[in-house]
């Protein structure tokens, strides 16, 4: 079995339903997400919005226009809550000057969202303060076991912090529901002693089995070489089990936002 969780993978990327997904393996990863990053800035109608900037190195798309015309506001509405001009807004939102995070957060409490959320967008170069997105790949039920595939497909805000290929599986159950458990599916490894040494004595790591199982719990050595358990604080355990892979949990983070897809921002951002 390919040590990868099969998120890049080129097999996986051929399968065309979830039913012929192998077991344990991420859904196949949409094509926006696999383009070169370069032909994603030159997708769509906000392609125009992009190459319109006036400057020669021009600033990250943001979200102002998308919310502020949500909001029903114009330009003049925005502008007057935070004490500049239409023109003001109107250089920000076509990317005709650089938006700060001091700036993001006057708009945004104007449109009662955080900094963050005003900063996104989907390009490779975004602000470096802005939001993350996550696309949400899975969930963990309640007794730690991660389904693929499960949740509906959604991609929400997380911290500019969490490395950019991050994607996430939502807890649906006990004291954390509604959190999400991230990880970077190209971090997956063997297992090995080096993976033992790392997690400690918590549940750092999900494990995928060779049956397909994946689980999200505490691994330790079985006497059979080659085998491991996987612990719980409050669920029985599972013995002797062969791990085919693993992956580092990098977060577990309490999503800011949903976020709105492409189509979304080029449907309502791409006129003034």
């Amino acid at each position: 079995m390919d040590v990868r969780l099969g998120f890049y993978n080129e097999k996986v990327t051929r399968l065309v339903n979830a039913d012929a997904r192998p077991p344990g393996s991420l859904p196949p990863i949409p094509h926006d997400l696999t383009a070169n990053p370069k032909s994603r800035l030159n997708a769509g109608r906000r392609s125009q919005r992009i190459k319109e900037s006036r400057l020669n190195q021009a600033p990250p798309p943001n979200t102002i226009r998308f919310y502020r015309r949500r909001a029903g506001m114009s330009l003049e509405d925005v502008g007057k809550i935070i004490g500049v001009s239409r023109e003001t807004i109107r250089k920000l939102e076509d990317r005709d000057t650089w938006l700060d995070p001091e700036r993001a957060t006057e708009i945004g409490h104007a449109l009662g969202l955080p900094k963050e959320i005003i900063g996104f967008s989907y390009a490779p170069n975004p602000y470096s303060w802005a939001a993350r997105s996550l696309w949400v790949v899975g969930s963990v039920s309640a007794q730690d076991e991660i389904t693929f595939g499960d949740a509906p497909h959604r991609h929400v805000a997380g911290g500019s912090h969490l490395p950019e290929d991050s994607v996430a599986l939502d807890i649906q159950q006990g004291k954390m529901r509604g959190w999400l458990l991230v990880f970077r599916p190209e971090s997956s490894e063997r297992m090995s002693k080096s993976v033992l040494e790392r997690q400690g004595l918590q549940e750092n790591f999900i494990a995928c089995l060779d049956d397909g199982a994946t689980w999200w719990r505490h691994i330790s050595p079985a006497a059979r070489q080659g085998r491991y358990h996987l612990n719980s604080r409050h669920q029985d355990p599972i013995h002797d089990v062969r791990i085919a892979w693993v992956a580092k949990i990098v977060g577990i983070v309490d999503p800011l936002f949903d976020l709105p897809t492409r189509e979304q921002l080029d449907e309502l951002g791409a006129s003034p």
